[in-house]
């Protein structure tokens, strides 16, 4: 069973988030030999295809609007990662040998895609890394935002939410969860925040551990040209650390930039990184 039947509510925020896209967007069950994947899809059908994995908890429809302008150069294509808040039923895979990138070359292979472009937020990033360590070559270039997978955080994520998650534990009301929300995302995004509060409320675990790290000796053929954003607030990762381990794990980053934000940035900063993802995966896709 897919998350979203566990609760009404869930269901009707992504089938609202659905709805409030730009335009109509294809949704269908690919079938895969390890099981369904709920897919989908915007962008004209002739476009070159582009894969979108998406973070912890934020699942395509999120993730359509998060990169919707790359629907006017590729066709956009965003699989729910099975084991979290989205439709793709089943558990999610284990963290260890390759079981994401192994998932994610299934889809691939159903969607007859050899290589091409890839997108990785948050947890998605890890996902993208996990596939570059295993079969670098179905990646043809990368745009990994506010990425997992390079290091595990322990120290900055319990400075800022134990006492938070503590609190909500204690209340489980809408108060004490805008204040566990705070350091991840300030007020950047209400109507995710209303689908992750949603999710705590249909009891669905968390998937808090990613694929990963991953380091130069795992990434040594994996050639693709990378970009890469990271956040100065982020409740994760630390802006500097995350450049300095990209830095050393991948021989082919092109670029960084830092937004002066949190986690999951603002309108305005969601508008910057779309500009720039546009014009670094259709000029490393010409």
């Amino acid at each position: 069973m897919d998350a979203t039947m566990l609760s009404p509510e869930l269901n009707q925020r992504y089938e609202q988030q659905r709805q409030s896209l730009p335009a109509e967007v294809e949704g269908y069950y690919l079938q895969t030999p390890l099981g369904p994947v709920w897919t989908m899809e915007a962008g004209r059908k002739d476009a070159p295809p582009l894969i979108a994995l998406h973070g912890l908890h934020t699942p395509a429809p999120f993730n359509l609007e998060l990169l919707w302008p790359l629907t006017q150069h590729f066709r956009v294509i965003s699989p729910d990662i099975p084991g979290q808040a989205g439709k793709t039923p089943g558990i999610a895979p284990l963290p260890s040998h390759h079981a994401y990138a192994l998932w994610l070359e299934q889809v691939m292979d159903s969607l007859e895609i050899a290589s091409c472009p890839m997108v990785g937020l948050s947890f998605g990033g890890a996902v993208l890394l996990d596939l570059a360590a295993l079969n670098p070559k179905r990646i043809s270039a990368a745009s990994l935002i506010v990425p997992a997978g390079f290091f595990r955080p322990l120290w900055r994520p319990l400075t800022k939410l134990v006492l938070p998650l503590v609190s909500f534990k204690l209340n489980s009301d809408q108060t004490h969860f805008d204040s566990l929300m705070k350091p991840l995302m300030g007020d950047n995004w209400p109507e995710l925040e209303a689908y992750y509060f949603a999710t705590f409320q249909a009891g669905i675990p968390m998937t808090l551990m990613p694929p990963g790290p991953y380091h130069l000796e795992n990434l040594v053929d994996f050639y693709a040209p990378v970009q890469m954003f990271t956040a100065s607030e982020d409740v994760y990762f630390a802006p500097d650390k995350l450049a300095e381990k990209a830095r050393l794990a991948l021989g082919s980053l092109k670029e960084v930039h830092e937004i002066q934000d949190f986690h999951i940035p603002s309108s305005e900063n969601r508008q910057f990184i779309q500009r720039e993802c546009v014009r670094f995966l259709c000029s490393k896709s010409a």
